[in-house]
């Protein structure tokens, strides 16, 4: 029962939500929200990592009216420079640019009470049998299981003032299926410039 619930509890975190918000953060002077356009720096030597979350955030903020354009379609072959971005953005008159950088993968046991039974309240139900079975759940039967917790940092600075306009963290769990994962989070990502008005 115990290998059966491990089972079941990872497919609901490959099914539903594993990615979220940590914290997020929005200059409220900034008088040119929505921004017009932007380009998306994924901050990856994977190559295909970067191209991937890249084009997906592109695609999603050219739904809502902002003339973005991934660096992996500038830069197919590495990751820009500095100087090299600032070209660009500065040759093609580019408002803002979108940064993803990687901050932290860690693994992180997560605990668990033993046992299958499930709080039941009704007749029958005493403190002593109550506090008895919870007791054991703990002590007799817990057990552990490993998740990895991948956190990333987004930032959008506007390319004037080089300032950052918006910022936020997010925390992943597990991201075995990268196109899955990176779907999810841009959308989450859009979600909240949109919330804050950064995007229409």
């Amino acid at each position: 029962m115990r290998y059966l619930f491990i089972f079941l509890f990872l497919s609901m975190v490959t099914a539903c939500a594993s990615s979220n918000l940590t914290s997020s953060w929005v200059d409220t002077s900034y008088t040119k929200f929505p921004i017009k356009s932007t380009m998306v720096v994924a901050m990856s030597d994977n190559l295909r990592v970067r191209r991937i979350f890249e084009d997906d955030m592109v695609k999603q903020l050219q739904a809502h009216g902002v003339n973005a354009i991934p660096s992996s379609q500038v830069f197919p072959n590495k990751l820009p420079s500095k100087e090299d971005v600032a070209y660009y953005v500065s040759k093609h008159t580019v408002q803002t640019v979108f940064i993803a950088k990687l901050i932290n993968i860690e693994d992180k046991e997560v605990r668990y009470p033993g046992g299958s039974g499930y709080g039941y309240y009704g007749r029958g139900v005493s403190f002593n049998s109550y506090y008895n079975t919870s007791y054991s759940y703990i002590y007799d039967d817990s057990y552990s299981v490993s998740y990895e917790f991948v956190n990333v940092e987004f930032t959008l600075f506007d390319t004037q003032s080089h300032n950052p306009i918006w910022s936020t963290s997010s925390e992943s769990v597990d991201p075995s299926n990268m196109n899955n994962i990176i779907d999810e989070l841009t959308g989450i990502l859009v979600t909240n410039m949109k919330d804050n008005n950064v995007i229409r």
